[in-house]
């Protein structure tokens, strides 16, 4: 089960929410939604609460305050618009279901999410419809689900070669309705306390490779500069005299997002090179409220084995040898 990926900005949106809300308004009611539907996923949560600005209360005050971020009666349904078939999804509190929210200004408990595991239909879009009982208003938001994917190399049946100096390509086929893609490397490896070899601990570091990436073409494809695989393994990995490493394998770990969580990245950069005090609207792709419901698809090829060469290479790489690494022999690097 992946983390929601985006969180409820409630006092972002009040800074800078769209003209046709009057957040100054006394307690005007401002539905904000966020969501990311995962088809590759075993649950779904979307994020529903509420923001206004109270004229007479500071508004670092209100964000402390439960009752001002969540409502206490919803009815949340995702609706599959190719079938026309409903899913009701359940009220839960985030922070025991492993959707931790982060510490800040706003209260974290509870952390009111709204919770499906229903199966994702990867060829349709589907619609939330929020509803408040007791004056039956509605905010809806509607997204195409991003589809499963090819990914051509790397291969689980073929060794990766990382040699410094060289290149790796990846390469996939497109995700049908997917626009943006990530990629992270798991680097897997076993450190052994030289002082006690029954003391063993299994490890891995994720490397970002690329973030927010479209394709060019008909075809997915990235090439990697290999020496940058070793200068982040120097960055990410702690010298410690007391361990000799054993390198393991690598997992590709592609993550790809639908059109509207583009939008949305898209709109937020653009805001970030304002000089001046000048604020845009938000995107958003909400009627009748504000934030954002899209899609995304995660796709992991685990367990590479990694080449020899390579393996002798992070033994003994300028980068790397401080680490204490083996070579594919077993031997420290000389």
């Amino acid at each position: 089960m992946k983390k929601l990926g985006v969180g409820i900005i409630l006092f972002f949106f009040i800074a800078s929410c769209s003209t046709d809300f009057d957040v100054t308004t006394s307690w005007k009611d401002i539905t904000v939604i966020y969501g990311l539907l995962d088809a590759s996923d075993t649950a779904q949560y979307m994020k529903v609460g509420k923001a206004y600005l109270d004229p007479t209360t500071s508004a670092l005050t209100i964000a402390k305050n439960p009752d001002s971020l969540y409502y206490k009666e919803l009815n949340v349904v995702l609706q599959n618009n190719s079938s026309g078939s409903t899913i009701q999804l359940e009220k839960v509190d985030g922070n025991f279901e492993g959707q931790v929210k982060d510490t800040g200004i706003f209260a974290n408990e509870p952390n009111t999410l709204y919770k499906t595991t229903e199966p994702i239909d990867q060829s349709a879009s589907y619609t939330l419809v929020v509803t408040q009982p007791d004056n039956g208003k509605q905010v809806t938001a509607t997204t195409q689900i991003v589809n499963d994917f090819q990914v051509i190399t790397p291969s689980s049946t073929i060794k990766i070669n990382f040699l410094p100096g060289l290149t790796y390509k990846v390469n996939w086929n497109p995700a049908q309705d997917g626009i943006i893609y990530d990629l992270t490397i798991r680097f897997h490896y076993t450190e052994v306390n030289v002082n006690d070899p029954t003391q063993i601990d299994k490890k891995y570091v994720d490397w970002l490779v690329f973030s927010n990436y479209k394709i060019q073409g008909t075809t997915g494809s990235y090439t990697i500069q290999n020496d940058n695989f070793y200068i982040y393994l120097n960055f990410a990995i702690p010298d410690d005299p007391n361990v000799h490493r054993i390198t393991d394998s690598c997992d590709f770990m592609f993550s790809v997002g639908g059109v509207e969580l583009d939008n949305y990245n898209q709109v937020s950069i653009a805001q970030q090179g304002l000089t001046s005090g000048q604020v845009l609207p938000t995107y958003t792709n909400v009627d009748n409220g504000l934030g954002l419901l899209s899609s995304r698809f995660h796709k992991t090829i685990a367990n590479i084995e990694i080449d020899p060469r390579t393996v002798d290479s992070i033994a003994c790489n300028s980068h790397t040898s401080h680490l204490n690494f083996l070579t594919q022999d077993g031997q420290l690097c000389q």
